[in-house]
């Protein structure tokens, strides 16, 4: 019996938990199989294509490794045999590679290389200009997160073809206990093992271990994101995203300027889009369903994307998913932003009320399901399907340009 084959069985068995560093090495195993003659690079772990400017043509590499090595990256175009290798920077055991000049909407294999070891190919798709499908995810923070895997390893598997995914905040939570992290990204491998990811910080990346309000240093190291990585924002086919900072009440202490400084960035970024969506991604919601009005998020953020025209803005943090459909100057409108709030992909749960802003509510609100977004975007319309991890479908919606 093969160690992979005995592997598979203590997993079928449910005696993963049993044996974790059994079932980490099951579930990295693709990752450490060499195709031709190098041995395997069991050192490598966490593997995640992290978003750049402009996905066209860069994308950062990132992993997590045992030891400290001299790593490179081998990688390549599809169909061509020219070989190109890049060096590797190293953050303590963190590991980074931005791979530049690639085509646009082409397909390269990379793999990472130290000595003569080696992992197996691994395949980067860049963004054209056009149609992509993506991935949406919300507070996939746990205490277990097999639940978190269950819904990444549900939406891979029946949406194969997405290109980009985002988790809308609250990845872990606690944002600087290491343990979450290597759960968040053990569990997190098959749906970011192929596909461009854009974090988005939110309120549990800003605590330490402690508890107490503390800067977002893990995630910061686990992301190496553009523009001012506390907010950025990015090209990706028909569409330009705005990743937004919500966490000014845990970050006042530390970061005074983060409204000034976010507005200004926001301001001058969206005066040079040249894609036909602008979408926002950020963590905490702009309603307050306790009582059944805008909040202090909404304060800071509202005519702000009614004057710049903002298609869609994504949001997470109350666990729930509510479709307000058509925002402006505050009221139900036939005009103006789409504003969706995502509901959670991990094990927290918590319960909001009805309200009439919502045109779309869960159905199960004292347990609702793990659940998330599948966007189709085209330069035309967008096709937004919200389901659950056991296939209820919660919402669709075509959104015209």
């Amino acid at each position: 019996m093969s160690r992979r084959f005995f592997i598979k069985i203590l997993i079928a068995l449910g005696l993963g938990s049993y044996f974790p560093n059994l079932a980490e090495a099951a579930r990295l195993d693709e990752l450490h199989t060499p195709q031709d003659g190098y041995e395997p690079l069991t050192t490598v772990k966490f593997l995640r294509q992290v978003v750049t400017k402009d996905s066209r043509v860069s994308r950062m590499l990132m992993w997590q490794a045992e030891s400290a090595e001299n790593f490179s990256v081998e990688w390549q175009l599809v169909g061509e045999y020219t070989a190109h290798f890049t060096e590797v920077e190293r953050n303590d055991l963190i590991c980074s590679c931005e791979l530049k000049n690639l085509k646009p909407a082409s397909l390269y294999k990379f793999r990472i290389v130290a000595g003569e070891r080696a992992t197996s190919w691994q395949n980067l798709r860049t963004a054209g200009d056009g149609e992509f499908q993506m991935l949406i995810f919300a507070d996939s923070q746990c205490e277990h997160y097999e639940v978190w895997q269950r819904t990444a390893d549900t939406a891979h598997e029946n949406f194969p073809d997405a290109e980009l995914v985002t988790v809308v905040g609250d990845l872990v939570d606690n944002g600087e206990a290491d343990y979450q992290w290597r759960a968040w990204h053990l569990a997190a491998t098959k749906i970011l093992s192929e596909r461009t990811f854009a974090p988005v910080m939110g309120n549990h990346e800003c605590y330490g271990a402690d508890w107490f309000n503390a800067l977002p240093t893990s995630y910061l190291n686990q992301f190496a994101l553009p523009d001012k990585k506390y907010f950025y924002s990015f090209d990706y086919g028909a569409a330009h995203f705005f990743v937004l900072n919500t966490q000014f009440a845990e970050l006042e202490k530390f970061k005074p300027k983060l409204q000034s400084a976010q507005e200004y960035f926001f301001r001058r970024d969206a005066s040079n889009v040249n894609r036909p969506w602008k979408i926002v991604l950020m963590h905490k919601d702009i309603y307050d369903y306790a009582q059944d009005k805008f909040n202090d998020i909404a304060d800071r953020f509202l005519e702000l994307f009614d004057e710049l025209e903002i298609d869609l803005v994504f949001t997470g943090h109350l666990h729930t998913y509510r479709n307000r459909g058509k925002i402006f100057a505050r009221k139900k409108s036939a005009r103006g932003t789409t504003y969706i709030l995502c509901g959670r992909a991990g094990d927290q749960k918590y319960v909001e009320p009805h309200s009439a802003i919502d045109d779309v509510t869960a159905k199960n609100l004292r347990d609702e399901p793990e659940s998330f977004i599948v966007l189709n975007i085209s330069a035309t319309e967008i096709n937004l399907l919200a389901r659950t991890v056991d296939g209820e479908i919660l919402d669709k919606e075509r959104i015209l340009k």
